[in-house]
This record gives C-alpha cells, sequence and structure tokens, in this order.
C-alpha cells in the first residue's frame, strides 16, 4: 500500500491547470510541440501525465455538460423520521436501510439515505459549515467533503458524464478512507460520477474527490468524517439525528442554474 501511495503522488506532480470545463473543455495546444491524444505534450513523446486521460473515457474533458435526469440538491431538508405518503422514485426508509452518516463533534448528526441519495446523487448542504454528500449507485461509493473550492463555498451540480478511473487510483482512495461503499467488496469498477462546481467550473471525480478537468484540476476536496452504517444504528447512537427528506422540485439544482 506504501508503495502505491508512493507511485499514485509521483504521478500527482504532473498534474496541471487546464481550461474551463463547460463548452471549453479542450486540451490546450502547446504553439510548437503537438500533442498527443492521450494527452501528453511535445514532439519528443515525453509529456505530462494526466488522470482524466488515463480513465475510461479518455476524452471525458473534451465532453460537455449533458442534459441529465439526475438533479442535484441545492437546498435539503431535515426532520425526524421518514415521511409515510413518499411515493417512487424513493424507497420506503425502514432501520435497515443504508444511510450516509455525518456526525459533527457538538453531537449533532444528520443522516442521508441511499434511497435519496441513489435518485439525486449529489447533496449541497451546510452542516459544520458548506458540505458535500455524494452517492455514486454504479459505484456504490460514498463521498463526503467540505464543498470549498480554492477556499471559497461553492455549489456542485451532476454534470451527466461518466467517467472510470484506473482501478489504482480507486484502490488508493479505498486505503485512505476517503471514500466508502455499502457493499462488502468494497468499492464497484465502474463508471463514476462526474461533478461540477459552479465557482470554476472545474470537472471532479467523485470516486478520487479530486478534480480531473478544469482551472482547479489536481486538487482535492478536504474529506469530511462520515460512514456507511443503517438508519436504525446510527438512530441508536445518535438520538437526535435528522434524517434527509425526499425533495420537493424548490431544494433542486441543474447544471446551468445561476
Amino acid at each position: 500500500m506504501r508503495r502505491r501511495r508512493q507511485f499514485l503522488a509521483a504521478l500527482g506532480t504532473g498534474v496541471v491547470a487546464t481550461a474551463g470545463c463547460r463548452g471549453a473543455l479542450t486540451r490546450s495546444t502547446a504553439s510548437d510541440d503537438a500533442t498527443g491524444s492521450d494527452g501528453t505534450e511535445g514532439g519528443d513523446g515525453v509529456g505530462e501525465y494526466t488522470i482524466a486521460a488515463s480513465g475510461r473515457p479518455s476524452d471525458v474533458c473534451e465532453r460537455p455538460i449533458e442534459d441529465s435526469d439526475i438533479v442535484a440538491i441545492e437546498r435539503p431538508s431535515f426532520a425526524s423520521t421518514w415521511p409515510g405518503d413518499v411515493e417512487p422514485p424513493y424507497r420506503p426508509v425502514a432501520d435497515d436501510s443504508t444511510v450516509v452518516g455525518v456526525a459533527l463533534d457538538d453531537g449533532r448528526a444528520r443522516a442521508y439515505p441511499l434511497s435519496v441519495l441513489a435518485v439525486h446523487e449529489v447533496v449541497n448542504d451546510d452542516f459544520g459549515g458548506p458540505l458535500l454528500v455524494t452517492y455514486c449507485p454504479l459505484c456504490r461509493s460514498g463521498f463526503v467533503a467540505d464543498r470549498r473550492v480554492a477556499g471559497e463555498p461553492t455549489v456542485f451540480d451532476v454534470t451527466g458524464v461518466r467517467w472510470r478511473p484506473e482501478r489504482i487510483w480507486v484502490a488508493a482512495s479505498e486505503d485512505d478512507d476517503r471514500v466508502q461503499s455499502d457493499r462488502e467488496d468494497g468499492v464497484a469498477s465502474s463508471a463514476n460520477l462526474v461533478m461540477y462546481d459552479r465557482g470554476t467550473e472545474s470537472y471532479w471525480s467523485q470516486l478520487l474527490g479530486q478534480a480531473i478537468c478544469g482551472p482547479r484540476r489536481g486538487d482535492r476536496l478536504p474529506v469530511r468524517p462520515f460512514e456507511m452504517t443503517t438508519w436504525g444504528a446510527f438512530r441508536r447512537e445518535h438520538d437526535d439525528a435528522e434524517l434527509l427528506q425526499p425533495p420537493d422540485s424548490t431544494d433542486l439544482t441543474r447544471p446551468g442554474d445561476a
């Protein structure tokens, strides 16, 4: 594991900023040297290693934000119990339902059920500071972080684009506890949710918690403590825990909203 982290750290030194994401997701071209299709630059074949180009699709940075049925939650609401009149696409939340749990040092706690996260994938909250709670149903991966980019709070949206990083990067995220899964076998090796932040319009891999395209390329989001558990277990540990509720239309945000 130590060797893997040393390898990843060495690769990370070659990551530099690119152009903004929305509508301008093209790799910069050097004036004197050709730019290869693999994202490396330089006529001598020696260039910079990019995380985005190493995954699939390798041209993810050239893909614009797409229309998507997945809509991020911008103004989440909470209650002590799950409402009884909820209809599909949300599943009922019971004691054995999986949640992403976040607890603060002051004793406050919130649970984000997969019933909601599997539908919306991204929740922008303000809990102990600007908070980002995400879940990718394809990878079965949960990730919670401080939603500050370049030191400023920002809103995250769903790009509609999927990207699959190399397995070594996924394994490193699991080893470092940056990402958790509700599967016993860990994170699934599948196409992953790609988010973008409104502040810089950089593309972020949910699995890596890292910007893979755009002005903040190479930056990581500060991970916040969280756990994948059940609503019953989380509530037994935190008597006054709040549960994320199914959103109405005013709680949602779509790519392109100002």
